[in-house]
């Protein structure tokens, strides 16, 4: 037994009945917690650099997968959520230009402008519509182009068809944690260049509707000038 050891019931019963401990005591208590404490960051900082073995990886890897089909799902619900801005604008629209006699449109000289400017709004509007299916247009399956077809497929719907259900279900019965892990890692790739490209059209999208917006609040202006110069005209 160590000689620190030994002093650490020492210390404890000093303590137990309120005397202070004598100085090579404590400070040979103190250096033992200080070794402690240095072991225990050293297996911390092991255990922190150390790879991940296989299970591990892949539930990590299980993890990037369906964070990346929630993202995917997530930049739908912005595309359903432009539209229906989209689809509010575009009743404020009809309201504006369906009731001219309403607002003295007849009587003004912006309306030849004004036939310009709706165009160009429903130009927008089709760029609009374009990104909209580009950001929620279904994305196959890609195949994985140069990989043994034993080491592929068992995760991947586009792929699960080139098996006949024998050859399948052995695939699965034979397949190791290495090959199962870099289908993960091809899924987990798939998935990102598929956002990457879902995100780019939500990106055009969203930009779509800022100048569609802000044509319809020209639009508002212009009305407004038109009502105001047949209101004096009158």
């Amino acid at each position: 037994m160590s000689a620190t050891s030994a002093s650490e019931p020492v210390l404890l019963a000093w303590r137990a009945r309120g005397d202070e401990p004598a100085p090579a005591v404590a400070a040979a208590s103190a250096d033992e917690l200080a070794r402690k404490r240095q072991r225990k960051e050293e297996k911390r900082r092991a255990e922190a650099a150390r790879a991940l073995d296989p299970w591990e990886l892949y539930r990590v890897q299980v993890d990037a997968v369906e964070e990346g089909l929630d993202l995917a799902e997530t930049a739908d619900r912005k595309v359903r959520f432009a539209l229906v801005v989209m689809a509010g604008l575009n009743v404020g629209l009809f309201a504006l230009t369906t009731r001219g006699e309403l607002l003295g449109l007849a009587h003004a000289p912006l309306r030849g402008w004004l036939g310009l400017y709706l165009l160009t709004y429903a130009l927008v509007g089709v760029y609009f519509f374009l990104q909209a299916v580009e950001a929620l247009r279904p994305r196959g399956p890609r195949p994985s182009a140069g990989v043994p077809l034993a080491a592929r497929g068992l995760r991947d719907p586009g792929e699960v068809l080139r098996y006949d259900l024998e050859s399948y279900q052995r695939a699965w019965r034979e397949v190791s944690f290495d090959q199962l892990n870099a289908e993960l890692a091809r899924q987990g790739h798939r998935i990102a260049g598929v956002n990457e490209e879902k995100f780019a059209a939500l990106g055009r999208l969203y930009g779509g509707l800022r100048v569609l917006a802000l044509m319809f609040g020209g639009l508002v202006v212009m009305v407004g000038l038109s009502t105001l110069y047949g209101g004096l005209r009158s």
